[in-house]
Parts: C-alpha cells; sequence; structure tokens
C-alpha cells in the first residue's frame, strides 16, 4: 500500500513538475525614489505599492516622477531548460525592466497587464536581480492625458513569475489568457463557441491540444481533441469550435452559472501546459425602446460608477479590499458597474464573474478636467499608445462573462485636436477584436462623436453643476422628441459630504467647500422617480458608488476627494443616498434606515422625519409615542412630527427591522450644525 501511495505521489509530482508554474513575487521588494541619493536606503515594501501617499493626503502638487523596486531572485537550476516570465498586473504608467544589469523592455500605460519574456537574461542556479523603474511623470503620448484622477505611481497590482516548458499556451499575447472563447451562438436550446488557442513553441514539433468543459459540481460534459504542428516561427493557433446542449446559463445576479473550460497541449506524453478559463454562457441585446434584455428576457440594468481608488491604498487595493467594495455593490443591489476611466484589477472582474454583476469596461481616454488638460493630442505616438491599451483591455478581459461593454472615452471635448477620426478609427479596432460585444462611450456634450459608438451614456448633473434635479425631466422630453433612435443610457450623480449638514435645503456652489449630505439624496431622490419608469435607457449608473482620490480637486472638505459617491472614500460609511437606492434596488435584504440621522442637531421642533425600506410598511415611534404606520413612495416613507427641546428617540420599525437615533432640538434659532 505505501508503494501504491509512492507512486502516485510521484506521478503527480511529475505531471506538476511538467505543467505551468505560476509564482507570485509580491513579497520583500526593495522601494526608492529617483531623487534618493543612493539605494542604501532603500525601504523594503510589498505589492501591491503605490507612493503617492502625498496624493492621497490631498497635495495638490503631488510626486509624480521616477520609483524604483529591486528584488533578488534565487533562480532554480532546473529551469534551465524551461520558458521562464515574468507578467506584471498593473504599473504605473512607464515601466521598464531591467535583469541582472540588461536591459528587457518597456510598457507604456498603467492600467492593463504586461509580460516580459526573461529565459535567457537569466543566470539558473544563482541569485538574479530584477530591477523595475517605474515612471508616473506626465506624458503626453501615454494615456490619459487629461482628468481628474490622481496618477498614482508604482507597481500596485500583482507581479508574478511564469515558468513553462518551451512548448506552451502564448502567455505573450497581449498577457492574455491565451485562450479566447467566442460565444458565436448562444440560445437556451444550445451554445455554439469557437475556441481559439493561441501556441508559443518549439518549430515543427507535433503537438496534441485537449479542450474539456466541466461544470461547477465537476461533471465533465465535453471532451475533444485536435492536432498541430507548430510553424516554423514557433508561434500559431488552433481552432476548437464546440456546442453545448440546453446549456446552463450566467444569468446575471439571479443565477451567474459558471463553467470551466480546461485546455492542455500535449506533446507526446508530456503534459506541456494547461490553462482553465471560466465560461459564462449568456446573450443579450439592448435598443432604443425596451432597454436591456439578458437571455432573450428583461433585465433593467441598475448600475453603479466605480473608481478603483480608496483612502490609504490609492490603487494599490488588496482581493479583500476588492471583495469589500462588491460586498457594498451587492449590498446596495445595483447589478452593473461601470469600471470607470481604466481598465480595474483583473480580481475586480473574477469577481463580478462570480457575483453576476454586468460590467462596462472603460480605456483611459479621458475628456478634459481642467482649463490646462490636453485630452487628445493628434500624434501617432499617442494614438498607438490608445491603441495598444484597447487590445490590451479586450483581449485580457475577453472570457469575463461579466464584461458587457467596451468604453472607448469619457467626456471628451471637441476643444483643441479633433477626436472624432481617431474614435472612429478606435470603434473599428474594438469590432476587429470583439466582434460579438458593443462599444460605448460617456457623453456631456452634443457632437458627431455621440453618433460613433453603438451606445452611448449621457452623463447629467442638473441640481449639481446647474439648474435643479427635475430639469431632468424637460431633458427626457426633449430627448424623446429628438433622439429616441439613439442607443442611450444615462449616468449621474452629485458630491455629499456627512459632515456637512445644515437645516436649509439647496443646491450649492458644487465646486465649492460645502457639500451638504441632505442636497445629494435629494437631488437622487429626484433623478430616480424621474427615470425609473423610462425603458428607453439600456442603462442607468449613478455616478458613483464612492468617493475617489482627486488631489487636484480642493472641493467639498478640501481634503483632495472627489464626493460624489455614495460611500465614503475610506468605506466606513455609506451615505444617506446608498440607503435610498438600497431601499429601491435591494429586493432580498429586508431593512429599514433612519434618513438625515447625521442631521442631529435641529434649531425646530416641527420636522419631517424621512425613512427608507423595502419592506413596503414601516411605522414611526418619537419618544414613545406612535405616528402610525405609512406605505412608502420610491422606498421613502414621511411623517410629520412635533419634537421636544432636548433629545428626541426616533424609532422605525418594519415587520422584520428596527432601526433608531437621537435627534436633539436647540430651540434658539441658532444653527449649530456648521462644522
Amino acid at each position: 500500500m505505501k508503494r501504491l501511495i509512492l507512486i502516485i505521489i510521484a506521478i503527480l509530482f511529475i505531471g506538476q513538475s511538467y505543467a505551468r508554474e505560476i509564482i507570485n513575487i509580491n513579497r520583500d521588494w526593495q522601494f526608492f525614489t529617483n531623487i534618493s541619493k543612493s539605494s542604501d536606503n532603500a525601504k523594503n515594501v510589498n505589492l501591491p505599492h503605490t507612493w503617492n501617499k502625498d496624493a492621497l493626503s490631498g497635495k495638490q502638487d503631488y510626486f509624480r516622477g521616477v520609483g524604483n523596486y529591486q528584488k533578488h531572485i534565487n533562480i532554480p537550476l532546473q529551469w534551465r531548460n524551461k520558458r521562464v516570465f515574468i507578467r506584471f498586473q498593473g504599473a504605473g504608467t512607464v515601466t521598464d525592466l531591467i535583469v541582472n544589469g540588461r536591459y528587457v523592455g518597456e510598457h507604456r500605460g498603467g492600467y492593463t497587464a504586461f509580460t516580459f519574456e526573461v529565459t535567457s537574461f537569466l543566470k539558473y542556479g544563482e541569485d538574479n536581480m530584477f530591477w523595475v523603474i517605474v515612471n508616473n511623470a506626465p506624458q503626453m503620448d501615454v494615456l490619459p492625458t487629461a482628468g481628474d484622477i490622481n496618477i498614482y505611481g508604482g507597481l500596485y497590482r500583482d507581479v508574478e513569475l511564469i515558468v513553462t516548458e518551451p512548448s506552451h499556451i502564448s502567455v505573450r499575447d497581449y498577457s492574455s489568457d491565451g485562450v479566447y472563447l467566442t460565444q458565436r451562438n448562444v440560445t437556451q436550446e444550445k451554445a455554439e463557441v469557437d475556441a481559439l488557442v493561441k501556441i508559443d513553441g518549439l518549430a515543427n514539433r507535433n503537438l496534441t491540444v485537449n479542450l474539456s468543459v466541466i461544470t461547477p459540481r465537476k461533471d465533465t460534459i465535453l471532451r475533444q481533441s485536435a492536432r498541430f504542428r507548430v510553424p516554423a516561427s514557433g508561434q500559431g493557433e488552433v481552432k476548437m469550435p464546440f456546442i453545448i446542449e440546453t446549456p446552463n446559463l450566467w444569468n446575471g445576479t439571479k443565477n451567474p452559472y459558471l463553467y470551466d473550460v480546461a485546455v492542455e497541449i500535449m506533446d507526446d506524453t508530456l503534459l506541456c501546459d494547461g490553462v482553465n478559463i471560466p465560461m459564462g454562457l449568456r446573450y443579450f441585446t439592448m435598443d432604443s425602446h425596451n432597454g436591456f434584455y439578458l437571455n432573450g428576457e428583461p433585465y433593467p440594468l441598475k448600475g453603479v460608477v466605480a473608481y478603483e481608488d480608496r483612502a490609504g491604498v490609492g490603487l494599490a487595493l488588496t482581493p479583500y479590499q476588492i471583495k469589500e467594495d462588491l460586498d457594498l455593490i451587492t449590498e446596495m443591489g445595483a447589478n452593473a458597474v461601470r469600471a470607470a476611466a481604466y481598465p480595474h484589477n483583473k480580481a475586480f472582474y473574477e469577481e463580478c464573474d462570480r457575483r453576476g454583476i454586468l460590467v462596462w469596461s472603460d480605456m483611459p481616454f479621458i475628456g478634459p478636467a481642467y482649463i490646462t488638460d490636453r485630452a487628445y493630442i493628434d500624434t501617432e505616438n499617442f494614438r498607438e499608445n490608445g491603441r495598444n491599451q484597447l487590445v490590451e483591455m479586450i483581449r485580457q478581459r475577453y472570457n469575463n462573462p461579466s464584461v458587457l461593454t467596451w468604453g472607448l472615452f469619457s467626456n471628451l471635448t471637441l476643444v483643441g485636436d479633433n477626436p472624432t477620426g481617431y474614435i472612429m478609427e478606435l470603434n473599428n479596432l474594438a469590432g476587429e477584436e470583439d466582434p460579438k460585444r458593443v462599444c460605448v462611450a460617456s457623453s456631456n456634450q452634443d457632437g458627431d462623436i455621440n453618433f460613433i459608438t453603438d451606445l452611448i451614456a449621457w452623463t447629467h448633473s442638473f441640481g449639481w453643476t446647474e439648474g435643479q434635479p427635475s430639469d431632468i425631466k424637460v431633458w427626457i422630453d426633449s430627448f424623446k422628441a429628438n433622439w429616441s433612435q439613439l442607443r442611450s443610457g444615462i449616468i449621474y450623480g452629485a458630491g455629499g459630504n456627512i459632515y456637512h449638514q445644515d437645516d436649509s435645503l439647496y443646491r450649492p456652489v458644487y465646486y465649492g467647500n460645502w457639500h451638504p449630505e441632505r442636497w445629494q439624496t435629494y437631488f437622487h431622490e429626484q433623478y430616480y422617480a424621474n427615470l425609473v419608469n423610462e425603458p428607453m435607457f439600456w442603462g442607468k449608473f449613478v455616478a458613483n458608488m464612492f468617493d475617489y482620490g482627486s488631489a487636484a480637486r480642493p472641493w467639498g472638505n478640501d481634503d483632495g476627494v472627489n464626493d460624489m459617491g455614495l460611500v465614503t472614500f475610506d468605506r466606513k460609511y455609506r451615505k444617506d443616498a446608498f440607503y435610498f437606492y438600497k431601499a429601491n434596488w435591494n429586493e432580498v435584504e429586508p431593512f429599514v434606515y433612519i434618513a438625515e440621522r447625521r442631521w442631529d442637531d435641529r434649531t425646530h421642533k416641527e420636522q419631517k422625519l424621512r425613512v427608507f425600506s423595502n419592506e413596503g410598511e414601516a411605522e414611526l415611534i418619537v419618544n414613545g409615542v406612535s405616528l402610525g404606520k405609512k406605505t412608502g413612495i420610491n422606498g421613502t416613507y414621511e411623517w410629520d412630527a412635533v419634537l421636544n427641546d432636548g433629545d428626541n428617540l426616533i424609532e422605525a420599525r418594519t415587520a422584520t427591522s428596527t432601526d433608531n437615533i437621537i435627534i436633539t432640538v436647540h430651540n434658539d434659532n441658532i444653527n449649530h450644525n456648521i462644522k
């Protein structure tokens, strides 16, 4: 029996030793900037890492320059007949790699993965020095060149070594999976899928490519193989179409069903390489009259705009923090998210796959936020960089079923060099790379650029930058009369600070330093009421889910934070507007919440008390006396109450939930709330 166990262990070891190895190398890097006099004072850091704590503290002239990361790695002698790659999941913004004093290569762009082969640069069985030079200084030929987001510097996503056999599934094809699953035709009855496997190998070798489809219960429902002869160039591809009868569909948050597609390549009896690709089968349509349909059924998109940015860490989010963000999105009841301004972390898309959250994924082509911004630079270097970043985003996220659409630009203007021809080029390129998805853009103005992409989403801020929130109704009526043929979505938002509370309800100066939370809530209530029954929009997106860093904007609390989020930058506090959407969007978690709770010092006894809930009926008790039960409208319940001087206990009850707060009345006509 012991002999049998040893044989099994040996077989497993042999199989694993011939397959791909992926080694995370996030720990123990030495970091120093170029303004350091010597690397002797380098700081030991773990990845993900950004050096821009100054931007996170709101310093407007935060450091944008060169940072150096060095790491010694002992490379095993047994790797000398392998191929070795290093993959960076994201680094900001231009990255150069030096291994053992020899220059390997450069990558330009901060938000997509990139891979270098280092096989010929290594000393096997010895210590090897990896030196990564990262530069986030402004460069006018690397997108983005405009916008109010912080441009963080650093190795702010995972770094890993990949070790393969000489013949393997390509890891250099724009740092993609090396396998592309094109859902050629999917219905409830049948799914026709084309698998394209990119192979990088020894010339003239005859390989066998095996493909299996496995259910979540680990049942293999399909197996097939193909023979492939590696061409003289060493690189080629094999197509493997397959059909699944009566498939289980990936059905959004209702049932995010994921198959597993396992692909391996064999050289005779040698297992050279293997990858596993999650596959969610789905189909969707959208038009200008009926909105969005998923798998043939109406599926209204309840979306949020999310920037990958967080207090204390910037872009250097851990997997736990990404899950925490998506927990908040899920709690609110959203089923779609715009990954705003740039491609997000790979872990973000994978988590959306598992949760059934649909994703609009942006490339970093961002319009101007400041008078000095130049969003589009009419040079070939700029255009080539944008094309490359678009292809990287599409190929790296090609297999994520959560990805619904590719975002080509965000709120561009036509001032300066005209980007229209370039946008058409990007739109055509995206169609060639991925003919099964559509392209989208967000726009805040008129112009020909709005008619290029398959979809457009209009950015509105009536009641924030101008006018009143109710003006959205006027725009909707005008839009129906003149532009109803466009496949349009809508994006809207306003700022709100949980520390800004007062007795008056009025539109603040958006570029000022007073952004009352109550106005943000009122803004969203008005927009929601005017949009909830409008089926003509394929998607409605609330801007934003989270506050994000914008060091160059000294607005709101003068701390370098864009406070348009429904959750604070540090994720500690859900603003009142968060609970308003939760009351309307979350259908599975009963709750009750007393709104305007941070406005806890008031100057008048007569008050309108407000509650958000998704339970249909709520009761309010003030100082032990019931004010009765009410049925809500759009998740909102209101009572007129007369409070006592001093402290008042307010309690809200529903069939399953309770909430209570204290409101203090200082009836002296002095506003105690301005801080």
